[in-house]
């Protein structure tokens, strides 16, 4: 028998009693409730035709329905497609069309969606509304009915596909990964193990939980906690929330945390419950990590990881990063994604030549362990070069130094060489956000017959702030010489953004390249 995400959920189901597991603007759905739904719904996608590694999807906000159906496919033995609401239906019609999607539980909000992707995507048979019955498509509630609450969780083999996740498509058209029913489950047990609580957490779930959010509800479930799920970023909602639910969990990318540090109720709301505010998905400005520590509480903490490799790959904890900001010696760990996660059997530093290199030097993050892909699905190209060497390759640069902690300096594919040098934009970005003005930024490398390659930032302004960009290049100077400071900056309201919040480098560089 493999391991499975649906042992660990079913473990603190029988330990938590009548607990809130899910909460959200309809109410509360108690573990009793929880077991009862996902069992009804995986036994009645069963009797539908739904098999072992079919691969089905969840096309909703945040909500107690779209988490409890994403548990009963599971269940059921699916495969988890994750596809994001806030992704363009074309985007999401050909993830599902090309991973053959069986069965798509949608919410009503998006069900003017329905014609184009049951035209695009040949291979769906079954179709339910979570939220209410739509001309020809039954509720949750409605397709339950009559199904049996016996339990169902249906074991697949190791070598069978228990999860299809689609990569960001920051560098062009989403791959699809598949990965083993495993894989959920080593994830979840790296965050179990990786960040200790001494009673059940309360996690706030923002991100998206058909992305990284998910993993981490899937975590705090695990734990016999509580997610209470929000269908927007409102950011107001989100102060309120941490106080009205003592969260002690809440899981944001950077850009969100810097618009939290700038909403006026920032300062006066309560975080005395929260124990993690774990940012991911890009990397946390170090300049502002101080800042986040006055408003929030020494509970700043970071990790990385990949959709073909699994998440969470690092965690630096609140104790490391708090260590890293009261000790001199220790600041330069502020740029660390932290120590090795508990989920991954290894990580490593390679070479061009594909070998391994000692603490300090930079070159490529591998990575080895359960967490990792089977393969791209119909790619075998993709696979073999991802997989060179019997490492997983994550086209991260970075280094890991000689106590374990892990630096990404950038992706290789957003290496800037200008002028014969190596310019990590990352290291441009990190300067940028120490100015007040700047909320966020992207640095790129734009076509330049001098330098080839010349660096430009992108920066989005704090709300009320205003800043030249002579001053901005001119600090750029200061802190990294001439080489690196970018030759121009343009002001942006927003950057692209993908729908977990990723900036699109890409959409800049073709932007500026005509």
């Amino acid at each position: 028998m493999d391991l499975n995400y649906t042992h660990l959920l079913n473990r603190a189901a029988r330990t938590a009693g009548d607990r809130a597991a899910l909460v959200d603007d309809t109410g509360v759905m108690t573990y009793p409730a929880l077991t009862r739904l996902t069992d009804r719904f995986a036994n009645a996608l069963l009797a539908a035709g739904l098999r072992p590694s079919d691969s089905f999807a969840v096309l909703s906000p945040n909500t107690s329905l779209a988490l409890a159906s994403l548990l009963g496919g599971l269940k059921a033995g699916g495969a988890w497609s994750n596809i994001n609401l806030r992704s363009a239906p074309a985007i999401n019609v050909d993830i599902l069309d090309r991973g053959e999607c069986k069965a798509l539980f949608i919410h009503s909000q998006a069900a003017p969606l329905l014609d184009e992707i049951r035209a695009g995507v040949t291979s769906l048979r079954i179709v339910v509304c979570l939220d209410t019955d739509l001309d020809g498509v039954p509720s949750l509630a409605s397709f339950c009915e009559g199904a049996s609450e016996a339990p169902c969780n249906v074991e697949l083999a190791a070598d069978a596909v228990g999860f299809q996740g689609s990569t960001g498509g920051t560098t062009g058209a989403p791959k699809i990964t598949q990965g083993g029913s495993a894989f959920l489950a080593w994830n979840t047990l790296g965050f179990m193990a990786d960040m200790p609580f001494d009673a059940p957490p309360v996690n706030l779930a923002v991100a998206p939980i058909t992305h990284a959010g998910g993993v981490v509800a899937m975590a705090t479930l695990a734990l016999g906690g509580t997610v209470v799920l929000m269908p927007a970023a409102d950011l107001g909602l989100i102060l309120s929330n941490i106080e009205k639910h003592r969260v002690s969990w809440l899981f944001l990318p950077p850009t969100l945390i810097y618009m939290l540090m700038n909403h006026p109720d920032c300062r006066t709301t309560d975080f005395s419950s929260l124990r993690y505010l774990m940012s991911a998905a890009a990397p946390f400005a170090t300049e502002k990590i101080a800042q986040a520590r006055e408003m929030f509480g020494p509970v700043i903490c970071q990790s990385f990881g990949q959709t073909e490799s699994g998440f969470p790959l690092t965690f630096m904890s609140p104790a490391a990063m708090n260590q890293a900001l009261d000790e001199p010696d220790k600041a330069h760990r502020l740029l660390s994604v932290g120590l090795m996660s508990a989920s991954v059997a290894d990580l490593g530093i390679m070479g061009e030549d594909g070998k391994l290199l000692p603490p300090g030097e930079v070159g490529e993050l591998v990575v080895r362990g359960p967490t990792t892909m089977f393969r791209y699905k119909d790619d075998p190209d993709a696979t073999a070069a991802i997989q060179n060497g019997g490492w997983q390759h994550t086209g991260d640069l970075g280094s890991i130094d000689a106590d374990g902690f892990v630096y990404i300096s950038d992706r290789k594919r957003d290496l800037i060489i200008s002028g014969g040098f190596n310019v990590f934009p990352l290291e441009v970005e990190q300067v940028l956000a120490a100015h007040p003005a700047v909320q966020d930024s992207a640095v790129i490398g734009v076509p330049d017959e001098k330098w080839g390659e010349a660096v430009k930032a992108v920066v989005e302004l704090a709300p009320g702030q205003n800043v030249e960009a002579a001053e901005l290049i001119q600090l750029c100077r200061d802190k990294l010489g001439p080489v690196m400071a970018p030759k121009s900056v343009d002001f942006t309201e927003t950057l692209p953004r993908s729908a977990v919040g990723k900036v699109l480098k890409r959409e800049l560089r073709d932007r500026y390249r005509g």
